[in-house]
């Protein structure tokens, strides 16, 4: 075993960071069943500008540090210098406060002069105010998690957001039940980060020694570039909604914003292993040994392959119903932006585990030529789009935007590492079209002929999605033991039961 898989045990870590993302979606998926039904369209529109606010100003904070600190702790933990790892740690907390206070104060005191570009809102300066606070302590949290990922201590990032995440949503909607509106959802954000911030910091204390320092010129030569295709992230992620709420108004937003959020719940998937092997991949790259590299990233994308394909497909054929069921029938327009959203999951999973191979390996300049490349071409087609089709403009740029991704990522890691992004995918294909064909089928009786209510018609699609994929998966020997054994010492002795009866189910026995 090398000393990188002795550190950063990325199975163990993945196990964390899954549970991490059970425990978030589900929160989130309540977050927003709830969010349709206490507030109106308009002001769900408004919770999501509020969102991009708060991400753009996080973003313009903390730029690539995170980044920066968890690919020179995890450097410097392999070469076994934990003073320069602390020295790591030390410079960028400073210089992210540095960056952070001046930029906070800046806001809060414009923010009276800005409240007019929230259309609708009854207290516009209020909830700007306090999403510029929740932006400062979400920047410190996002920095203490970027720690511990470094330090290969996986678990903490699940303490972290097992606060956080229900904490700020649930306090947000409760405040928003009792009258506060949208001013209560921003409020849970700020109450939610400060108390994170907290807990970080007690997390942190005596994982790495004190008193050492580290140069500040290399944290930012890679951070620089990085930090520029941030700032293009940030446009991914939000640039068609900004659009959307300049061109259509918060109304026509406030559905959308829930869509995509739905089909993010997807992402858990994918961001444990792609969390989890991003400082084992970065401290790969330091040994000078691409082989590895490659294996890693073979092993990823056979797992994403084989499950973000099946499962992104198999919701892409039920919208309808779930959007019925979740949001309630007002909601239901959306399918088609759904079904979009859906089946590009995987080229979104593919895209996201390529472009941390791009920073992992060092490649800060190639990394900002894609990201930038990527999303001028996704702006340039929603802005266009978007009056004459609405919301199925940002979901057909999102899709157009992930291959853009895919394709430009793979030409650009073509002479440095063999990326093995076709993974699994000659099983992959067939094993989502024989789920979601007979999916699709069902969901369409369904709706011609309402035989049960929406909830029982949803439970009897998700008990065939489980008999398709389990005996599919068993019939064409898609996983074998070994991807259980994997598992088998990652997961919690507890849960390893649960473990052997999926494996039961869906490996051959001669696999």
């Amino acid at each position: 075993m090398t000393k990188t898989a002795e550190v950063y045990n990325v199975p163990r870590g993945t196990a964390y960071l899954t549970s991490q993302q059970v425990l978030l979606y589900i929160t989130y998926l309540v977050f927003y069943v709830l969010l349709a039904r206490i507030l109106n369209k308009t002001e769900v529109g408004l919770v999501a500008i509020l969102a991009l606010v708060q991400a753009l100003l996080t973003g313009l904070i903390s730029g690539a540090l995170p980044l920066a600190a968890t690919r020179f702790i995890s450097r410097s933990i392999v070469a076994g210098d934990t003073q320069a790892a602390a020295g790591v740690a030390r410079v960028t907390l400073r210089l992210s406060i540095a960056i952070a206070l001046p930029v906070v104060v800046v806001a809060v005191l414009f923010s009276p002069y800005l409240s007019s570009f929230l259309r609708g809102a009854t207290d516009p300066a209020n909830l700007l105010l306090v999403t510029f606070t929740a932006s400062f302590f979400i920047d410190v949290t996002l920095l203490y998690t970027a720690f511990f990922l470094g330090v290969g201590r996986y678990a903490r990032t699940l303490y972290q957001n097992a606060l956080f995440v229900p904490l700020s949503r649930g306090l947000g909607l409760f405040l928003a039940y009792y009258g506060f509106r949208v001013l209560g959802i921003v409020s849970g954000w700020a109450i939610g980060g400060i108390a994170t911030v907290l807990l970080s910091v007690y997390l942190w204390h005596g994982q790495l020694p004190k008193g050492s320092s580290y140069p500040l010129r290399p944290i930012l030569m890679f951070s620089l570039p990085v930090f520029a295709s941030a700032l293009i992230t940030l446009g991914q992620l939000w640039g068609d909604m900004g659009i959307i709420y300049l061109l259509l108004g918060p109304t026509i937003l406030g559905p959308y914003f829930l869509v995509v959020s739905s089909v993010n719940f997807l992402s858990v998937l994918w961001t444990p292993v792609n969390q989890a092997i991003y400082p084992a991949l970065s401290a790969a790259h330091s040994t000078g040994d691409p082989r590895e590299i490659s294996d890693r990233l073979a092993a990823a994308f056979r797992l994403i392959n084989l499950t973000v394909l099946p499962i992104g497909t198999a919701l892409a054929a039920i919208t309808p119903t779930a959007l019925d069921i979740v949001y309630g029938a007002s909601y239901v327009g959306e399918a088609l932006t759904m079904s979009i959203l859906s089946l590009s999951s995987v080229f979104v999973a593919q895209g996201v585990l390529l472009v941390t191979t791009l920073q992992a390996v060092g490649h800060t300049r190639q990394y900002l030529g894609v990201t930038l490349a990527s999303t001028l071409v996704f702006i340039g087609f929603v802005g266009l789009s978007a009056s004459p089709l609405g919301t199925l403009a940002g979901a057909v740029g999102r899709a157009l935007l992930s291959i853009l991704i895919v394709a430009l990522a793979r030409f650009t890691l073509r002479d440095a590492v063999a990326t093995r992004v076709n993974s699994a995918l000659s099983k992959a294909i067939p094993l989502a079209v024989g789920v979601a064909l007979p999916l699709l089928t069902l969901d369409q009786i369904f709706l011609i002929s309402h035989p049960f209510r929406p909830v029982f018609q949803l439970i009897i699609l998700f008990g065939l999605f489980v008999v398709l994929y389990g005996g599919i998966c068993r019939q064409m020997r898609v996983f074998h033991h070994g991807d259980f054994a994997m598992l088998h010492d990652a997961l919690p002795r507890r849960l390893r039961p649960y473990l052997k009866m999926v494996q039961r189910i869906i490996v051959s026995g001669a696999s």
